[in-house]
């Protein structure tokens, strides 16, 4: 993939936390592309940099990090260094994110139409009426039937898949150039894990999005990602195809991290 063609560019990136023991090289080097309709997923254990990855790429680390060099472009852009104004006026429109936890997206005071609604007013200058219809079909798009009626519910009358797919719709009304997953589906059961799953192959094949999927579950990566990135202690050890990577790994850690996802099935068989 060329320049040119990539959504999101991310060279050499290099995020440093000052903590109270000294510096921590949280990402060295850091080095990818994504394409419109393409899935990249990133790989590892607990605290290999992937999700401070996502969120240089979003301009939210943490006070004590801090981005020492490298570039991360959306579009052609460059996005390191801007100020948080510029930031919150891309995330608005080019960037989305899908979190972890759904409950956490949402204020439990207000209704479900309330918050979807507002946020498409203040980014898309639309109509309470446009906004709710565009409200209505984003959410059918998403698999959930009499979306008229989950509006007028709060976010602790649904579950969490359903929160998780709302959330996913609400970002894709935004059409945004990028969306991140930053473990989209730990907290969900097996049965809405797989719905959201589904929500992720339609974005796919619609084929305007990017999508960064961070997950600790490489099942998850196998089943979604084109390309997939393996990381350990803030470095990438291995960047491949999805199905080479699967089947032929080359690093000793991609190998252990297939082998205990192998014992892990084979268990719950």
């Amino acid at each position: 993939m060329s320049g040119r063609d990539a959504i999101l560019e991310v060279s050499r990136l290099n995020v440093q936390i000052q903590t109270d023991r000294g510096v921590v090289h949280a990402v060295q080097e850091a080095s990818f592309q994504i394409g419109a309709g393409k899935i990249l997923g990133i790989v590892g254990e607990s605290g290999c940099g992937k999700s401070m990855t996502c969120m240089a790429v979003l301009g939210m680390l943490p006070a004590a990090a801090a981005i020492t060099q490298g570039s991360i472009k959306l579009r052609g852009k460059e996005l390191a260094g801007l100020a948080d104004s510029q930031l919150r006026h891309i995330r608005g429109k080019e960037l989305a994110l899908v979190m972890q936890n759904p409950m956490t997206a949402f204020n439990p005071a207000l209704t479900i139409g309330k918050q979807f609604t507002e946020t498409l007013r203040t980014h898309q200058g639309l109509s309470r009426k446009q906004a709710e219809q565009k409200a209505i079909d984003g959410i059918g798009e998403m698999g959930l039937s009499d979306a008229g009626k989950i509006l007028k519910q709060y976010p602790f009358e649904l579950s969490g898949g359903m929160l998780q797919r709302i959330m996913i719709a609400l970002s894709l009304s935004m059409k945004p150039s990028l969306l991140i997953a930053d473990e989209p589906t730990t907290a969900l059961d097996s049965v809405n894990r797989r719905k959201v799953m589904d929500a992720f192959r339609a974005i796919k094949e619609e084929g305007h999005t990017a999508i960064l999927l961070v997950s600790h579950d490489l099942s998850i990566i196998g089943a979604l990602a084109d390309e997939v990135v393996v990381m350990k202690q803030g470095q990438i050890l291995e960047k491949a195809d999805a199905v080479q990577l699967m089947s032929r790994p080359q690093h000793e850690y991609t190998k252990m991290l297939l082998n205990a996802r192998l014992t892990a099935d084979s268990r719950k068989e």
